[in-house]
């Protein structure tokens, strides 16, 4: 698959920031991380990425004045109180159908790191299935969708998001062991916050302390 035109992958990024931090007991996306709030990291990151469009599934005004203020485009989640396959059904409803595939991110992963998203996308371009990053066998996030499964994303409902449709497409899901686990990361509950609470847990360039 030809991926790369004019400098642009063809793919439409989707942030994910429509979670009720249900764990947390507070706003996750809103917590305080190295001097940021903890949502800024994905969308920065996914503002200077040369992605085709690049949305992000909100409720929150603040969350999505800011990423207008980065070129993503702001789509609502009414429903997303009634589970995440919600916010990605309004998510993959917004995308351009001639596009190649969807990058579903979620938020709440301040760590990830532009190198390791732009092997996922070489790997769709060489795969052209469902490409889902595990961590020691362990699905995890961001999601690469063909656009052949679109309908189905735009369909779902309750709260496995994502994993409903290539858990009924196992031949037509690549499942690419990772092995930079800081970038899988992602901040659910107070135990997973604490710990990067005080610390300066970014260098100079962004990356995690623990990575370099």
């Amino acid at each position: 698959m030809s991926l790369l035109s004019e400098g642009r992958w063809n793919l439409t990024a989707v942030v994910m920031a429509a979670g009720l931090s249900k764990r947390m007991g507070a706003d996750k996306l809103q917590l305080p991380l190295n001097g940021k709030p903890l949502f800024t990291y994905v969308l920065e990151l996914v503002a200077q990425m040369p992605f085709a469009a690049r949305i992000i599934v909100t409720n929150q005004p603040e969350i999505a004045a800011y990423a207008k203020a980065h070129g993503l485009a702001v789509v609502p989640s009414p429903d997303a109180a009634l589970g995440m396959g919600h916010s990605v059904a309004a998510g993959a409803q917004a995308v351009d159908k001639d596009t190649a595939g969807i990058l579903f991110i979620n938020a709440d992963q301040p760590f990830v790191a532009q190198n390791v998203v732009e092997e996922l996308c070489k790997v769709f371009a060489q795969q052209d299935k469902i490409i889902v990053p595990c961590v020691k066998g362990r699905p995890s996030s961001p999601c690469i969708f063909p656009m052949r499964f679109c309908a189905e994303l735009c369909a779902l409902t309750g709260d496995k998001g994502g994993r409903q449709v290539y858990e009924k497409h196992p031949n037509q899901t690549f499942f690419a062991e990772q092995d930079r686990i800081e970038s899988f990361t992602d901040l659910d509950c107070p135990e997973d916050y604490l710990p990067y609470q005080k610390s300066d847990c970014f260098g100079k360039q962004g990356e995690t302390v623990s990575r370099r």
